[in-house]
């Protein structure tokens, strides 16, 4: 027998009074050196790789590997799931009321015509099937209800959208059609608050979320509803498994908006542009077509797709069409009555008498975002097209004094400045296929030249390296520290390891949950172990275990993106969480190898490798990138001011954190790279 349990017998057996457990393990530790310094080299060579694995990109690796043959985590329990689903349909709520308030339509108060126009959809391709009748010997055929086009039929106006889904007819699956402008999304909006309001009061009914098409990958490896479970978790953080499960049971409403958006496609020089149009209608043709099979295999599932009424005619030429929704209906363009009325009621009458002697001033005007934007630019200019008209509106918004006010007098961007800034979000957000911008979510690969490419991963390759130049030094000299640092930092700026950032967002640390009860409780705890051996070391080990009382993770958390930039600042409270435990397990490390002078090198170098590793690294990431694009020119340096600039230019919507443009007319016509005629 060897180990703790002689040195104890030992004790024991010479008539010493008992020892405490604490004074055991401490006794026992002083007793063999050479084991206590084995398990804190072990223990430093650990956290260091485990360190180095994340910052090279090997962790999520090496996790999964141990997650593959370790122990099944805790499955979520109904309670975890129902808070899940309350929680998302609070976050969602909240985005389509602040969306809806803060839309361009709201500010167009008309009741906008519908009409049901059966023939866009249902099963055109059903089959004469004979039925044999049981009162009769005859064979009757069921009929197609839709091989024959039915006559458009208007929409009561007291019948809100929302409620035709609720007939059975219908069946809660409807097409929206609508020119541009006329206000689809907005319909769409208004319907999912009316139907998050019913998920919230019942328990029963399905979650409606809006999806944007236009973010729809296409990859043939993945069904529909592969692609709904990602987004959901990506957006919202939703497990997969608890995304899944709702879609197998029906409890998910998919609101997918954009079918017309999905046009996205590789353009090379030597593409023509009907062959660009082949394309990006063969996409939107997959995408349709994976919408159908996934309301084939789901067939109590719910869903209402949105698209412009001119691509989903072309693609009813090529005999694609959403078969297995039940009903659709057209938004109809204004009529002259409904312009006449809007105009007076906006002390603008004289404005009517103009329009309508202009056609294509009074074809513009028939579209709701048209006849605001007339309403606030037009003043005897020529218009000719819905792009001059949205010429004159960004000019007129520019040079309107009372959109000032997020940044002090005088340190306003030009409207030059304000324009290129746009400019370039809009076309890349293009460029990666998404509505909405997260400040957190800026990529290097959005640098447009390699130049800057290069500047920012030796800036922030060089500033990795200084920080493990200085644990180095602290650990075994400074030269040597340093040297290492420097190489192995530039290292990974050079190979691309630093490309990507990540903030840290999965694992964050809440104060107040600590402070409410878990720094007490630890500081007590380690108080009392403290007295049974060392206080010092009671005293650290009872703050580490307080602390950790508040650190949360989002394994059953819907990400709610409160205010900007919100990933990067959850990203310092984490590293600042993660290095001081790390500092203190080092300093306890240290303690253990040497004296005072070992604890304050190991407490500092673990820290700052801990804090590095998650949450500070991908801090000095972010800083160093919105330098380059500020030095670069694409972007301002305060990227929260400027887009609450654009915000009062009613250029940019925000809801919470996420950044969008108020309209998807506007963001193409910024990404077109317009001019603007600045004096």
């Amino acid at each position: 027998m060897n180990g703790p349990w002689l040195w104890l017998l030992a004790q024991t057996s010479s008539g010493n009074p008992p020892l405490s457990k604490a004074e055991q393990l401490v006794g026992w530790f002083n007793s063999n050196p050479m084991m206590g310094r084995g398990i804190a080299i072990f223990t430093v060579v650990a956290m260091a790789a485990a360190a180095i694995a994340k910052l090279t990109g090997n962790l999520d690796k090496i996790i999964g590997f141990v997650n593959k043959y370790r122990p099944k985590k805790r499955e979520l329990t109904t309670a975890d799931r129902d808070r899940l689903r309350q929680d998302l349909i609070d976050v969602v709520l909240g985005q389509v009321v602040n969306r809806l308030e803060n839309s361009l339509h709201h500010k167009v108060r008309l009741d906008l015509k519908r009409q049901e126009e059966r023939e866009r959809i249902g099963r055109r391709d059903l089959p004469t099937v004979e039925i044999e009748d049981s009162s009769a010997p005859l064979i009757r055929r069921e009929i197609n209800p839709f091989e024959t086009p039915a006559a458009p039929t208007p929409v009561e106006a007291t019948v809100a959208t929302v409620s035709l889904l609720a007939r059975d007819d219908i069946n809660g699956r409807l097409l929206i059609l609508g020119e541009p402008g006329a206000g689809k999304t907005n319909e769409l909006l208004a319907v999912a608050k009316t139907l998050l309001q019913q998920a919230k009061a019942s328990a029963d009914a399905p979650i409606p979320v809006i999806f944007e098409l236009s973010e729809w990958s296409g990859d043939s490896d993945k069904t529909f509803a592969d692609w709904l479970c990602e987004q959901l978790q990506d957006k919202y953080r939703v497990p997969l498994e608890v995304a899944k499960d709702w879609i197998e049971h029906n409890q998910l409403w998919p609101l997918l908006d954009g079918l017309d958006e999905l046009r996205r496609v590789e353009n090379t020089e030597n593409t023509t542009d009907e062959e660009l149009d082949h394309q990006r209608q063969a996409k939107q043709i997959q995408c349709m077509r994976s919408i159908n099979v996934f309301l084939d295999r789901h067939p109590a599932t719910a869903a209402v797709v949105c698209c412009r009424r001119q691509e989903y005619k072309a693609l009813e030429v090529q005999g694609e069409y959403l078969k297995r929704l039940n009903g659709a209906i057209y938004l109809q363009a204004l009529d002259d009555e409904q312009i006449r009325t809007y105009f007076e009621n906006s002390n603008r009458g004289p404005l009517w008498d103009t329009v309508k002697n202009q056609p294509k001033l009074l074809t513009l005007a028939r579209s709701p975002l048209f006849l605001l934007m007339l309403l606030v630019a037009y003043q005897g200019q020529p218009i000719r097209s819905p792009d001059e008209l949205l010429d004159l509106y960004i000019e007129k918004q520019l040079d309107d004094l009372n959109n000032q006010g997020a940044y002090p007098p005088g340190r306003a961007p030009t409207k030059a400045q304000t324009h290129h800034y746009l400019t370039w979000l809009a076309t890349k957000l293009e460029q990666q296929e998404v509505t909405e911008l997260l400040i957190e979510h800026l990529q290097p690969s959005w640098l447009d030249r390699e130049r800057d490419q290069i500047f920012y991963r030796l800036s922030s390759g060089l500033s990795f390296g200084l920080s493990f130049g200085l644990i180095g030094g602290l650990l075994g000299g400074l030269l040597f520290g340093l040297v290492g640092g420097l190489l192995f930092g530039l290292s990974l700026g050079l190979l691309g390891r630093l490309d990507k950032v990540e903030p840290a967002e999965n694992l964050f640390f809440s104060w107040q949950k600590a402070s409410n009860s878990g720094l007490l409780f630890g500081l007590s705890l380690g108080l009392l172990f403290g007295l049974g051996s060392r206080l010092s070391f009671g005293l650290s080990f009872g703050l580490l275990f307080g602390l950790s009382f508040g650190l949360r993770t989002s394994e059953v958390e819907i990400d709610n993106k409160q205010f900007p930039n919100q990933g990067i600042k959850t990203s310092i409270k984490t590293g600042l969480f993660v290095g001081l435990s790390f500092g203190l397990l080092g300093g306890l490390l240290g303690g253990l190898l040497g004296g005072l002078d070992s604890r304050l090198s190991f407490g500092l170098s673990f820290g700052l490798l801990g804090g590095l590793s998650f949450g500070w690294g991908a801090v000095i990431q972010h800083g160093w990138l919105r330098f380059v694009l500020h030095r670069s020119g694409a972007s301002p340096w305060d990227y929260n001011k400027f887009l609450e600039h654009a915000e009062n230019h009613r250029f940019i919507q925000r809801v919470g954190g996420r950044y969008r443009f108020a309209h998807d007319l506007l963001r193409k016509r910024f990404a077109a790279g317009y001019q603007p005629r600045y004096p």
